[in-house]
């Protein structure tokens, strides 16, 4: 007889010969206006062991919630799987993060959102064998944006729904082609609808509330590690390059790794084997 599967997770092969890994699809972490959002878990099993319906870890694994760029509009979730996949097998449980669109709810509901999702990740770790002194925020494009603010944000009352809730204490933060200065986008229309159908000229308050680098203080955060691709033709490397001066001044670590001749995204063009190993390296540091 087969072995079963876990309820509501899919045990597949990431790269053939290789340690599988179990991704629970559409976990619920929250509900925002009658939508619900979900949550993508991907966990490396070579541990895990079957109890019925149930997984058992015999570890805890450092945690990465990645939310998936999308021009902060609606996700396509499932994007990066594969690739995210191929990491979780190094050891590490992925959460891939839902968050609201613009044209339901414009900015700061999707930080709102992702701070939820970590909250969510850190009260439900027995269940995902993750070890909650170990999350990492990240994403890519619009989704790093995201997680930069919630990672500049984090200790303090801004872009929080409840400024009484305890830090997240977040371990690091992974941004790939991530803008961080609103205001130099003045002309995209993606960046128009996050700011509610305003560019950035006609809302500069809101803009710059929306820019990390304005929420950075001397208070201890976790390292950063910003990668680029040189060539990004939707969202120029200098603004990796302006944050990570914004982090060190502000007496952070910050990692720069520039992609030579990669274009926006990271999948494919800018992840690697060479970059995973950057990124195992910096997040076990």
């Amino acid at each position: 007889m087969s072995q079963p599967q876990t309820e509501n997770a899919h045990v597949i092969s990431a790269v053939p010969g290789r340690t599988n890994v179990y991704v629970h699809l559409d976990v619920v972490y929250a509900r925002r206006g009658g939508l619900d959002l979900h949550l993508q878990i991907i966990q490396p099993s070579g541990d895990a062991a079957m109890l019925g319906w149930e997984v058992a870890f015999a570890g805890r694994y450092p945690c990465i919630a990645f939310i998936q760029g999308s021009g902060w509009r609606e996700q396509a979730l499932g994007a990066a799987m594969s690739y995210l996949c191929r990491f979780a097998e190094r050891g590490y449980v992925i959460a891939i993060v839902q968050y609201r669109p613009s044209a339901v709810a414009p900015h700061p509901a999707q930080v709102h959102d992702a701070k939820t999702a970590v909250r969510w990740l850190r009260q439900n770790s027995d269940q995902y064998g993750i070890d909650p002194d170990r999350i990492t925020i990240s994403g890519d494009s619009s989704g790093g944006h995201t997680a930069l603010l919630v990672h500049a944000t984090d200790g303090s009352a801004a872009l929080d729904e409840d400024p009484e809730a305890a830090p997240l204490n977040l371990s690091s933060a992974v941004v790939f082609s991530s803008p961080t200065d609103l205001t130099l986008m003045d002309d995209d229309d993606a960046v128009r609808d996050l700011l509610g159908g305003r560019r950035p000229s006609q809302a500069p308050d809101d803009a710059r509330a929306a820019c990390p680098a304005n929420h950075l203080d001397r208070r201890r955060r976790g390292p950063v590690l910003l990668v680029h691709g040189t060539d990004d033709e939707v969202v120029a490397c200098e603004h990796s390059r302006i944050y990570a001066m914004a982090l060190r001044e502000a007496g952070h670590t910050c990692d720069l790794v520039l992609v030579e001749g990669a274009r926006h995204g990271i999948w494919p063009s800018l992840f690697s084997p060479e970059l995973a190993d950057i990124m195992d390296e910096f997040l076990s540091g």
